[in-house]
């Protein structure tokens, strides 16, 4: 069965027949070619139609050197209408100016990237990475490797200023920008498998403060904290607490996901305006738990799209963290469906929007006769795996 006609026929793709004049992506080009992919093609062409292609040069890129950093962008559009928000102005700088209720706010884009580029070839992106065997691996880089990298490219656009050679202005200096909140975009994809770190890591670095869980003597969680002074990485040495640097009161706040990819694109055209009955999509990962005394998230897993399964937004994998030093903030409440954590004497403290908090998770494909009873037989059992690591690495009975 083809997907369903879309609510607007877009006028204008991402896909057409014209080879791109630099290197195609290996992940573009699968995206595609492959059949299994003509839903997401599909919803992603939709999303283009409503997308502000300032500069023009969107398609090369996405075909070609910027592929995932274009996904991004596109999935920060999405999460804009989906939320509400009206596109302004026709400026090229920041990547999107829009309003809501009468706020208007200014958001620029960024993606932590791989240092090795593979020389002449283009890398696509892995979802997995064999170091995350290790759990304390895991935990080092969260507390070191994802802020340094993520600290870099905020560096980088708190850095940068538009018309450097002639009449050089930050961001906020623009005079659409000035006197209104400018916030950063960023998502990592400097290593395979970064996109499976949640954004507490990033939040921890923007405040400077870690956190861990220990118990009273009748078991009751109590969530201690400490400042951190500085990251280190290799040969890379930061200090930690972005929020508190020189020059960063112009930043309102950090806007963090790890879903600016296209299995999340697939998952909401699947679940949405374009279900394939030849594809059958598993997606699985880790959720928030409600429980106040929880001290470690649940595992989950589930067939994209299936009755009673939870309802996917573009914002449910996403984090709008709030500087305390901003001189011009983003009103509390403004994203209906995105995570919010403020600083609240002196601790992170998150506002949970949606009933369906997934922190990372990984979705797999499977195409053709048979695809959904093998859909369903795998995910019963990396549920039960995941079971089995979440019990053997509970810090609680460690």
């Amino acid at each position: 069965m083809k997907p369903t006609a879309a609510r607007f026929k877009p006028t204008r793709g991402l896909f057409g027949q014209s080879p791109p004049k630099k290197q195609m992506h290996p992940s573009y080009r699968f995206l595609k070619e492959s059949p299994r992919n003509r839903s997401t093609r599909a919803m992603i062409n939709e999303a283009f139609a409503r997308f502000p292609d300032r500069d023009g040069n969107f398609v090369e890129q996405f075909q070609t050197t910027g592929f995932d950093n274009r996904t991004f962008e596109l999935y920060v559009s999405e999460l804009l209408h989906s939320e509400g928000f009206t596109m302004i102005g026709n400026a090229h700088h920041p990547d999107f100016s829009v309003e809501k209720g009468g706020v208007r706010i200014h958001i620029e884009c960024t993606t932590a990237n791989r240092t090795d580029k593979g020389g002449s070839r283009l890398i696509p992106y892995e979802p997995t990475n064999t170091r995350d065997l290790d759990i304390q691996d895991i935990r080092d880089r969260s507390e070191n490797d994802i802020p340094v990298r993520i600290g870099g490219a905020l560096r980088n656009k708190l850095l940068h200023r538009i018309d450097k050679k002639r009449n050089p202005k930050a961001y906020w200096q623009l005079p659409h920008v000035t006197g209104q909140p400018f916030v950063i975009a960023v998502q990592s994809f400097h290593e395979h498998g970064s996109l499976g770190f949640g954004g507490a890591a990033t939040a921890f670095y923007l405040y400077g403060i870690r956190q861990s869980p220990s118990w009273d003597d009748s078991g009751r969680l109590i969530i201690e904290q400490k400042q951190i002074a500085r990251h280190v990485s290799g040969d890379k040495d930061i200090p930690s607490g972005f929020f508190n640097l020189e020059g960063t009161e112009h930043v309102s706040a950090v806007l963090w996901t790890n879903a600016g990819t296209v299995p999340k694109f697939m998952r909401v055209a699947l679940a949405g305006p374009y279900p394939d009955e030849d594809v059958t999509m598993l997606r699985f990962g880790t959720m928030n738990d409600p429980d106040p005394n929880a001290h470690q998230p649940l595992p989950f897993a589930y067939i994209v799209g299936d009755p009673g399964t939870p309802e996917e937004t573009w914002g449910q994998e996403a984090m709008l963290i709030h500087n305390p030093n901003a001189l011009h903030p983003v009103p509390p409440g403004l994203f209906e469906t995105v995570t919010e954590t403020v600083l609240e004497n002196g601790r992170p403290v998150d506002t949970i929007k949606s009933g369906f908090l997934p922190y990372t998770s990984l979705s797999q494909v499977f195409a053709g006769p048979g695809g959904r009873e093998g859909a369903m037989d795998f995910g019963d059992r990396v549920y039960d795996s995941l079971v089995q690591i979440f019990a053997a690495n509970d810090p609680k009975h460690a």
